[in-house]
């Protein structure tokens, strides 16, 4: 393996973030390797990483995705704080003991029982989300149906309108770009203008909900209550709250534009899925998108003492880069780890939701909404194939996230 790569590139590379698996490869025989350009750790093995996510004490989750320490933040962003309500640590940025209260506070909404109730409300999504652009024969499926369907899912969930969807994606993306460290200053401030512009009207909307309770998801931040009968208070409501627009949908719209890729990419796996109509076969090719194409590369833990992993002495207030999009391709987990296969029988191992107490909240809705997307997209279309000279299958720049930009396809209506 050509662990040269690893002195020649890094994950800052625009070549290694559109083609990464040469470097994923040569991350595994360096498995925890210390990137001094970049400043922080990085693990790409698959075992390792589950050590890392079961020692919560060491490897802390605490204030670990501010990037400030990485890149200081320019005056103008510092200002714009300190007119927004403050920064809490609620689930991503969080340890136990205050993590597991607030965990339990929100699970309720969705443990797999509550996205069960859902199904059928996902089902009608994806099939209007079809009816606008199954005529047309082609569309871009970034955003006429990769964007559409988790918005509007999110936004019933949390009670917004759906007429609000632009300003949800505008929202959900000014959350997470600044953690991929590839914006300018000046998108960075365009960012935090979006943040705050979210929690004025989602402050607003939770009031309303205190005075006036409905059946939705905000509604329930404003009555959960712990075993000592407090309740969140409005920062740790947003946090909340901005967290479950970027698992319901973000991440989603990114898994569900792989997997169409993926689908035209690999004609014999596609024939399997259509021969066999099956959603739980669907759900495996899910599991497998979620596996190569890991829609969360990585995130970060802060590490609080001295400590030793596979022979790398790693010293107290290191940040340590979980790379889970290294980890599926483990050749030590996963056999012919950059191959699609849909027949796979440990697909749902992946990291991309990461694992144990900090597995992503909504992976049940994030797997749900796309197992029934391809599901439904192959018993309605076609013949899928690329619009001929329109792709460069380029990403949105970042070393956090994994997103394809658009991707132009051409079908037939079944």
């Amino acid at each position: 393996m050509n662990t040269s790569l690893l002195d020649d590139k890094s994950l800052a590379d625009p070549d290694v973030q559109e083609r990464p698996e040469a470097y994923y490869h040569a991350l595994h025989e360096r498995p925890i390797f210390y990137d001094a350009r970049l400043g922080f750790y990085i693990c790409s093995r698959y075992r390792t990483m589950r050590e890392i996510l079961r020692n919560t004490e060491v490897f802390s989750s605490v204030d670990s995705q501010s990037m400030d320490s990485l890149r200081p933040p320019p005056p103008e962003v510092v200002a714009l704080r300190r007119q927004m309500h403050p920064t809490v640590n609620t689930l991503v940025t969080n340890d136990p003991p205050s993590h597991t209260r607030i965990r339990a506070m929100v699970n309720e909404p969705f443990r797999p029982r509550s996205i069960e109730h859902l199904r059928d409300q996902i089902r009608d999504i994806v099939n209007e989300t079809i009816d606008a652009f199954v005529d047309a024969g082609q569309c871009d499926a970034v955003p006429d149906l990769a964007i559409p369907i988790p918005i509007k899912v999110i936004a019933d969930m949390l009670g917004l309108p759906r007429s609000l969807a632009a300003q949800i994606k505008a929202w959900s993306d000014a959350s997470v770009e600044p953690l991929g460290m590839m914006v300018s200053d000046q998108r960075l401030v365009e960012c935090v203008k979006l943040v705050k512009e979210f929690q004025d009207y989602v402050a607003a909307e939770l009031e309303q909900r205190r005075a006036h309770p409905r059946d939705d998801l905000l509604t329930h931040l404003v009555q959960a209550r712990d075993e000592h009968g407090v309740g969140f208070t409005m920062p740790e409501m947003l946090s909340l709250t901005q967290q479950f627009l970027v698992a319901g949908n973000e991440t989603t719209t990114n898994g569900i534009a792989a997997g169409v890729q993926l689908l035209i990419d690999n004609p014999e796996q596609q024939a399997i899925l259509r021969r066999e109509r099956d959603e739980n076969r669907a759900r495996v090719f899910a599991n497998e998108v979620l596996r190569l194409e890991a829609p969360a590369a990585g995130l970060f833990r802060v590490v609080k003492a001295d400590v030793e992993l596979e022979g790398v002495s790693i010293p107290a207030g290191s940040r340590i880069m979980l790379r889970f999009a290294a980890a599926n391709r483990d050749p030590d987990k996963y056999e012919h780890p950059d191959t699609l296969d849909v027949t796979r029988h440990n697909a749902g191992t992946h990291l991309a939701f990461g694992a144990g107490i900090h597995h992503c909240i909504g992976a049940n809705l994030a797997r749900e909404e796309m197992t029934l997307t391809f599901h439904i997209l192959l018993s309605r279309l076609d013949n899928l194939a690329y619009q001929p000279g329109k792709n460069d299958f380029s990403h949105h720049p970042s070393m956090i996230l994994r997103g394809l930009k658009h991707l132009f396809i051409t079908f037939d209506k079944r």
